[in-house]
Formats: structure tokens, C-alpha cells, sequence
């Protein structure tokens, strides 16, 4: 699957290159793809949704911006400051600017895109490659969680001034407000998978109706209580809970989200207070 990824989105991005400066719109790629002798799926156009997460995958990959140019029919094409004259295919050219601006990416990597977006199969000598990459996306929840917790230090996600790695749950991260927190006993737990992103309000305090108030004043479900008997809530607005991505999370809208929850649990009323034990 990684490997059909990859495939489809370095063919789109080739696409995208040779399109510019007029650039190309998603029915006509879609199109395109459907055709393609590259494309070896059972879709045979590339839905709305998944363009979308192609795009943004290929400026985070390839570091360029893929600018939309509005009208009637939204046209796509690379920003010209990395438009080289006279040329129609940038692809090594991208590569290339990657690989300078990292020194320590293994040029097989460089090797293995380039026979992806050409259609040709992986000898079996360069499996390494494929297991680089699948490395790479393995480590999307921890990278992921890592960025998240140094944001709340470098004071990014407004509301939040703590956070730190869920004790129990692997790829969880949990951020608060130190003072809300100690008020209300209230924090947001952020876990992060291969594919989506899931977010939670945590307690664990144990009171019942204190769990009811809670719920009816946040508007999220009733809860559930997980290992270390901790209380977790889904908001009941399903897109304050779950973020689906193809490779990479987009991490402006996972702070987002976060800054949302935050915020509702700091303007919680007064009375609103963290039960005696």
C-alpha cells in the first residue's frame, strides 16, 4: 500500500509540474489518472477528498507550494519561483533541492522515488528503501506528538501551557492549562495513529454527576472510563473529534482543534469546581 501511495502521488505531482504555468484542474487529473498506465488500483479516478490529502502530502514532501488559481474550474500548478525555463518536468529538480537541504537523506531513497514515478518494479536488492520509507510513516504519531508538545512550550497553541506524553496510551499526548486544570481537574488528551487523530476531554475525578454537568456544559458524550480509572469524553461535534489524513497530519488544524477544546474547558463557569476528594 505504501508503495501505491508513493506511486500515485509522485505521478501526480509530475502532472501538476508539466501543467504548469497554466495549471491543471482536479477533474482533468483525475481523468488523466483513470487512463494512466501508472495507476494500478481498483479506483480509477482520485476522489475529491484524497486529492486534497495528495496536495498537501507533496508540499510537505517536496517542500513547494502547489498554488490554486480560483475560478469557475480551480486550476492547480507549482508556484513559479521553483519553475525552472524551459522545462516541463522538475521532478530531479525537486529531488534534488530536498536532498541539499538534507544532507542526511539517503540518496536510494532519491533512487526508489524515481522508479516509482516511472512504473518500474522494485528490484529486491532495494527493499531497503521501501522499509526506509515505511520507517518514516511509522513514525508519523510519534514525530507527530513530539511537534505538539513543543509547540505548547514555544507558547503555539494559545490556552495550553502544559503537556506531555500520555502515561498509559502510546501516541497520546496530553496538553492543559495549569490553572483550569487545577480548577477543574479537566485536560485534553490528543492521540495520534497511522491515519487519523483523535481528541478527548479527560478527567479523573470519579463523581458521577459531576461527569453529567460536565458533559451537558462541554457538549460531549457521557464518557468512559479507561485504564488509571481515567473518565474520557468525545465531543459530540464529530469534526472537534476526529481528523483522518492520508500520510502526514495536518497540524495546524490538530492545534486547532486543540486551542477549541481548551478553550471551552477555561470558560467553564465558576461553580464548576474539581469535587473534595
Amino acid at each position: 500500500m505504501i508503495e501505491k501511495q508513493l506511486k500515485r502521488a509522485i505521478w501526480a505531482m509530475n502532472e501538476i509540474i508539466q501543467a504548469s504555468t497554466r495549471g491543471i484542474t482536479r477533474e482533468e487529473l483525475s481523468k488523466k489518472w483513470a487512463n494512466s498506465t501508472s495507476n494500478d488500483w481498483t479506483d480509477k479516478e482520485i476522489p475529491e477528498r484524497t486529492f486534497y490529502r495528495i496536495r498537501n502530502m507533496l508540499q510537505s514532501v517536496f517542500d513547494v507550494d502547489i498554488e490554486c488559481i480560483k475560478g469557475a474550474e480551480p486550476r492547480y500548478r507549482v508556484s513559479s519561483e521553483y519553475l525552472e525555463p524551459g522545462s516541463s518536468n522538475l521532478l530531479s529538480l525537486l529531488l534534488n533541492k530536498k536532498e541539499s537541504e538534507n544532507k542526511s537523506k539517503p540518496s536510494y531513497i532519491l533512487d526508489i522515488l524515481n522508479l516509482i514515478m516511472t512504473g518500474r518494479e522494485i528490484p529486491d536488492e532495494d527493499a531497503t528503501a521501501v522499509k526506509a520509507i515505511a520507517e518514516k510513516l511509522n513514525r508519523v504519531p510519534f514525530d507527530s506528538g513530539k511537534q505538539l508538545i513543543t509547540s505548547v512550550e514555544a507558547g503555539e497553541i494559545q490556552g495550553a501551557d502544559c503537556a506531555e506524553w500520555d502515561e498509559y496510551y502510546r501516541g497520546y499526548v496530553c496538553l492543559w492549562n495549569e490553572a483550569d486544570y487545577k480548577r477543574s481537574d479537566l485536560w485534553v488528551s490528543i492521540g495520534i495513529y497511522d491515519e487519523r487523530v483523535l481528541f478527548y476531554i479527560v478527567t479523573a475525578t470519579q463523581d458521577s454527576a459531576y461527569h453529567a454537568k460536565v458533559s451537558e456544559l462541554l457538549d460531549v458524550d457521557n464518557g468512559e472510563m479507561y485504564r488509571g480509572d481515567y473518565w474520557w469524553y468525545e465531543p459530540k461535534d464529530k469534526s472537534l473529534f476526529q481528523l483522518d489524513f492520508q500520510t502526514f497530519p495536518d497540524m495546524k488544524e490538530v492545534k486547532r482543534r486543540a486551542e477549541l477544546l481548551i478553550a471551552k474547558i477555561a470558560e467553564l463557569p465558576d461553580d464548576i469546581q474539581k469535587p473534595e476528594a
